[in-house]
């Protein structure tokens, strides 16, 4: 039975700007600079950098100044209401958690109408705790913080790794690919 409903932020509950950013900066030079940039999302999400250092070095990769990628950064859309929605309607019934590969400051910034812990019951942070996704020990973490087994949990994510991690540490699992696929995916399983 499950009893836990756990999210992926970027490329699920918020547009994964980054990449998105990158691609529209590089065009067909991302493939030259992806090594690069994966290595600063990597510094970022363990925390050995922080957020305005991430963008610094991003600007510098693409060619572009912090305030400029700071200034693109406000053009994209925010969280989806349809998913916050979603949760808001199922937090008495389920223990609602969030596992995001993300460095410090992030999630603050994005939730600005609410805090995140009007919506979480747990968040985890791979800066706060040192481990990222697709690690089995970052799923383990979220569904004791939430009190649940991992065999309670259904998890949610746009990265197919990240579905596997969480599959691996015993957790049922969605590969998040838009809205309504979601819907339809959820209700199967809850």
């Amino acid at each position: 039975m499950i009893r836990a409903i756990i999210f992926d932020c970027f490329g699920v509950l918020y547009p994964d700007t980054y990449w998105a950013m990158a691609s529209e900066y590089l065009g067909p030079e991302l493939d030259a600079q992806r090594a690069r940039l994966h290595d600063l999302v990597r510094q970022v999400d363990l925390g050995l950098i922080t957020r305005d250092e991430l963008w610094a070095n991003f600007g510098d990769i693409v060619g572009k100044s912090k305030d400029e990628v700071y200034k693109r950064l406000e053009d994209f859309a925010g969280l989806d209401s349809r998913l916050l929605k979603f949760i808001e309607d199922h937090r008495d019934t389920y223990k609602i958690g969030m596992i995001s590969n993300v460095g410090q400051g992030f999630i603050e910034r994005m939730f600005v109408e609410k805090p995140a812990t009007e919506y979480f019951d747990s968040i985890v942070l791979s800066s706060d705790v040192g481990l990222v996704k697709p690690d089995i020990k970052i799923y383990e973490l979220s569904a004791g913080q939430l009190g649940v087994e991992t065999a309670e949990c259904v998890f949610t994510d746009d990265l197919q790794k990240n579905v596997d991690g969480a599959i691996n540490a015993g957790m049922q699992a969605i590969k998040y690919e838009n809205y309504e696929k979601f819907i339809v995916d959820i209700k199967k399983i809850i």
